[in-house]
Formats: structure tokens, sequence, C-alpha cells
């Protein structure tokens, strides 16, 4: 059940990072282009758009999931999702509109440092809350 979660996640943050990334590369498009300074609502019924992130994302989230599941499988899910996810969300943010495609390559890193984190920081913030065991006696 719990890799059923995992899986969630995955797919539900790789989803929204797309819809994201797609929202910031319409910032760093050149006046030449001919989608330059088109609404983002037009950008997203573009059929082209829209079917490549989301063809992405589910990629994205199949290939990264058994990595995701071994960084979070003692770890408490909803806190590692959030702190993985912001970062990746944060390098989108801040690297996509300056340097276009080069912001979807940079998920990479930004994804292995925050599962890494998650897996290797001992934070108490990700650990896992197990109900105490009744003394024995």
């Amino acid at each position: 059940m719990r890799a059923l979660k995992v899986f969630g996640v995955c797919l539900g943050g790789a989803l929204a990072c797309a819809l994201v990334f797609v929202v910031m590369l319409r910032f760093s498009l050149s006046p030449s282009d001919a989608a330059y300074g088109i609404p983002i609502a037009q950008l997203f019924s573009d059929p082209l758009v829209f079917l490549t992130a989301v063809c992405g994302a589910i990629v994205s989230a199949v290939v990264v999931f058994p990595f995701a599941y071994f960084a979070v499988r003692d770890r408490q899910l909803s806190a590692s999702a959030l702190f993985v996810f912001g970062v990746v969300v944060i390098e989108i943010l801040s690297v996509t509109p300056f340097a276009g495609w080069r912001g979807l390559v940079g998920c990479v890193p930004a994804l292995i440092l925050g599962l890494a984190v998650c897996r290797l920081s001992g934070w108490r913030w990700f650990a896992q809350t197990k109900t105490p065991h009744p003394p024995e006696g």
C-alpha cells in the first residue's frame, strides 16, 4: 500500500512540476518566438505542449519512483514529499526563466539532492512516527 502512495505522490509531483516548468519556460522565450506573449491558458490549449508535458511527467514519475521509494521507505511521506517537491520547484523557478530548457536538466540534481537529504540527513522532521509499545510485564 505504501508503494502505491509513493507512486501517487511521484506522479502528482511530476505533473505539478511539468506545469510549473511550462509556465516558467514561457518567460524565457525570446520576442522572436511565435509563442512569445501568449496567455498561459492558450499555451496549455496547444495539444503538443499539453501532451508533451503530461507524457514527460508520467515517464519521469515511473523512472523516479524506485529511487523515491527507497529514499522514503522508512520516512514520513508527507514531510519528505513536501521537502523534495519544494527543492525541485525552487530549482525550476530560479533556473528556467534565465536558462530555458536547462531548467529541466537541473531538476535531476535537485531531485537527487532532495531525496538524499530525506534519506541521509537524520532530521527528525522526516522521521517515521511510531506508536510506543506498551510496557511488558
